[in-house]
């Protein structure tokens, strides 16, 4: 198993996606935000980026399922469900990053 699997993120990640990431196309939509395709610029490591709008969050009062949701998908590990790679956000956006 690669290590850098392995060794995921399940905290916060401080990072910029326009400076981590280059953003390829999408790949869903959701009542919430949409996912995208992704390579992270240094490795190049292909991955998803689900990106979910705080406004909406907010209105629909659901902020503690995207807590419970990063916490539980933290702990996954099956071949048939993307990893969590690590998650950050800012005052707009939520951000998910899966491997």
């Amino acid at each position: 198993m690669d290590k850098s699997k392995e060794n995921c993120i399940a905290g916060p990640v401080k990072t910029t996606i326009a400076l981590d990431f280059e953003i390829g196309r999408p790949l869903g939509k959701g009542k919430f935000g949409n996912v995208y395709l992704a390579r992270e610029k240094q490795s190049k490591f292909i991955l998803a980026i689900k990106v979910l709008l705080k406004a909406q969050l907010e209105k629909a009062g659901v902020e503690h399922q995207l807590r419970r949701e990063v916490e539980i998908q933290s702990h996954l590990r099956h071949p048939n469900i993307l990893w969590l790679y690590g998650y950050f956000h800012d005052d707009s956006a939520s951000v998910c990053v899966c491997v």
